[in-house]
């Protein structure tokens, strides 16, 4: 069997990629980080497809070799020959297996073949486990241990056609036994003893209980006749405390009724007082406020007669002067006397606006008189009768505003009369003083009316307090309250007692069901115990019997693997027993190959896959990858694994990567 070409559309680092296999030796050299490691995976892929069963990255292909920011399918074709025809197999990778395609042609006929389950296995007559272990030499995956799939190869080459029956015998077996006892603590037998262990403990529970149901019971009589009378002197206790809260409740409605009415008598005291100075007089607040504007005009009034007053001696003071002065003087005095009278006018406008009115009308007037006297250039006894005549008017103005106060004076004095005042000289605070009184009287006649509304259902109540009982209600709540304590502690002890008692009767009535059910199960146990038995007892004499099978193929194995040992390492004497292990033979004895250094074990497990790929495939030569193995030997060892390369690529197709020219030796590979 021998490769003819490959490529790669995309896989890992590798992208549209071929290579043309040669027969005999082809040697790959790249640097680092090429994808050597890519192109040997690939192929293997090729066969068997991608492992991806473990999580980490390093360990699953599919996502080792899944092209980055893609999510296309990723693979491509190896065309090879096989027997005396010649194939090829395209596959593509999903992100899962299910998404996987593999096809199979005929490169002859052209023909599609439609079974393509287990290429890798019905080419090689091994799984890749096997694949693994004998053509494909990677750096990391030295060390070879027997496995199914080899045993299944070499009892082929032995002539054996029931191995796939065998081992699926023992491996029936082995799960059948697993199913009974497995490692540790798992399988039927364990879970029936712990089973069984739950039961004794069931059944010793059980039997306690049967001897606490008796002392229980016991104690919960007691606490029954506790609870009885603890329940017979609460209620008494209520009793006491009604008896008590009612005397107290009459007690309390009493000392209300004597507060309302000594209320009641203070409130009618002062409504007494108040109407005895309002003396029947049904006034209002408008009307007194009317009376206090009235007064505010009394005081106007009086202003303005003080205004007048003033205003009638500057005027004789101007006309005595005007009698010794001459005309024009007397205009220019006159002209004084009209801007004096303004300034008064204007004062006597602040103080009353009717008032003010008045004299600006009367100053307008004595403005004309002297704009005319100008013009008509008047006399000296005109002027002194003009101030005569504007004399007269003020006189007659004030008699009107005294007339005015003694009629207001005499209207306020009159309405304050009709009240029993102690003083009401001061007639504004008088006035305030009744409008104060008809407010007072209003809220004492409401304040009347709320305190008889309580007094009502009061006076028609038995307000008699009993003495029956010595103690107040809040003593008695508080005895009530240690007495319903007291309850509730036993009402929850005798609940809880209860409560066990009916655990402690489940448990025990379930003893006849327990020791029935353990001795169902402990029957059952030795029956399991009794097929693991023979099953284990089975299981190893097919392994015993699988062993002498085995033993045909170590003679021919032991002296393929010394004839490369020897080529690699000059005199070598090496034994392997049927599971690969090898041991070397040495004058004090023979030593397993962890004794010798790495390069030594990795020259040995060289070796065993060249040995292993002798005896194993008879009929036909595979292909072999060496994806660099040689990297821990010295340089001598390294010499004379490259020249049993050299041998071997007369017989087998070997594709060799290597990334180093060292690697190449003498021979140029």
């Amino acid at each position: 069997m021998k490769l003819i070409n490959c490529y790669v559309s995309s896989f890992g680092k590798l992208k549209d990629f071929s290579y043309d296999f040669s027969q005999g030796l082809n040697t790959i050299m790249q640097d680092n980080g090429w994808g050597k490691s890519t192109l040997a995976t690939f192929i293997k892929a090729m066969f068997y497809g991608l492992n991806s069963s473990k999580k980490s990255v390093a360990e699953n292909e599919r996502i080792k070799y899944r092209p980055w920011n893609s999510t296309q399918k990723f693979g491509g074709y190896v065309e090879f020959e096989w027997g005396e025809n010649q194939y090829k197999i395209e596959r593509f990778f999903g992100l899962k297996e299910s998404e996987d395609t593999v096809r199979l042609f005929d490169l002859k006929t052209g023909k599609e073949h439609s079974n393509t389950d287990n290429l890798g296995k019905r080419i090689f007559e091994i799984d890749e486990e096997g694949f693994f272990s004998t053509t494909y030499f990677s750096q990391k995956d030295f060390e070879i241990k027997s496995n199914s799939s080899l045993t299944a190869k070499f009892n082929s080459v032995c002539d054996v056609q029931d191995t796939e029956v065998f081992d699926k015998a023992v491996e029936r077996l082995e799960n059948k036994a697993k199913t009974y006892k497995y490692r540790g603590d798992k399988g039927l037998i364990p879970d029936l003893k712990r089973e069984i262990a739950d039961i004794d403990y069931e059944l010793e529970r059980a039997n306690k209980s049967t001897q606490a149901l008796a002392n229980l019971k016991d104690e919960i009589a007691q606490l029954e006749s506790l609870e009885k009378d603890l329940s017979s002197k609460i209620n008494q206790k209520t009793k006491e405390i009604s008896v008590a809260g009612e005397a107290q409740a009459n007690a309390i409605k009493h000392q209300q009724y004597k507060d309302l009415l000594a209320q009641k008598n203070q409130i009618q005291a002062d409504i007494d007082e108040v109407e005895f100075v309002l003396n029947g007089n049904k006034t209002s607040k408008q009307e007194i406020d009317n009376y206090i504007t009235c007064h505010n005009d009394l005081l106007i009034a009086k202003n303005n007669q003080q205004i007048l007053k003033g205003d009638i001696e500057k005027l004789n003071q101007n006309k005595e002067a005007s009698k010794t002065e001459e005309k024009p003087k007397n205009n220019k005095a006159l002209m004084y006397i009209s801007v004096l009278l303004s300034v008064f006018t204007l004062v006597g406008y602040i103080i009353n606006v009717f008032a003010g009115i008045v004299l600006t009308v009367i100053t307008i007037a004595f403005d004309t008189i002297l704009y005319l006297q100008k013009n008509k250039k008047p006399t000296k006894s005109d002027f002194i009768i003009q101030l005569e005549t504007l004399i007269e008017e003020k006189k007659k103005e004030l008699v009107k505003y005294e007339n005015l106060e003694k009629e207001i004076t005499c209207l306020i004095d009159g309405f304050l009369s009709k009240f029993n005042l102690k003083n009401s000289s001061d007639k504004v605070s008088a006035l305030n003083q009744i409008a104060d009184l008809l407010t007072e009287y209003d809220r004492l006649k409401k304040q009347l009316s709320t305190v008889n509304d309580g007094l009502k259902p009061l006076e028609t109540l038995n307000l008699t307090i009993s003495s029956s009982s010595s103690k107040n209600s809040a003593v008695l709540r508080q005895e009530l309250q240690v007495l319903q304590e007291e309850y509730s502690k036993t009402a929850n002890l005798l609940a809880g007692k209860k409560a066990n008692l009916t655990y402690h009767e489940n448990v025990a009535n379930a003893i006849v069901d327990l020791e029935s059910k353990k001795e169902e199960l402990t029957q059952k146990l030795n029956d399991f115990i009794y097929k693991h038995k023979i099953l284990t007892l089975t299981n190893e004499y097919l392994k015993k019997a699988d062993e002498n099978l085995k033993v045909k193929y170590r003679a021919p194995l032991q002296e393929s693997l010394n004839k490369y040992l020897s080529k690699l390492d000059g005199q070598f004497n090496a034994k392997i027993d049927i599971d690969l292990n090898v041991s070397v033979q040495e004058k004090d004895g023979d030593k397993h190959t962890d004794y010798y250094s790495k390069g030594y074990q990795n020259l040995v497990e060289i070796c065993k896959r060249f040995a292993l790929t002798d005896v194993l495939f008879k009929k036909e030569k595979p292909f072999i990858i060496l994806d660099d193995p040689f990297y821990n030997l010295d340089d001598k060892k390294i010499k004379n694994a490259l020249e049993l390369i050299n041998e071997l690529s007369k017989d087998y197709q070997i594709i060799y990567f290597i990334c180093h020219q060292s690697r190449r030796g003498e021979y140029g590979l």
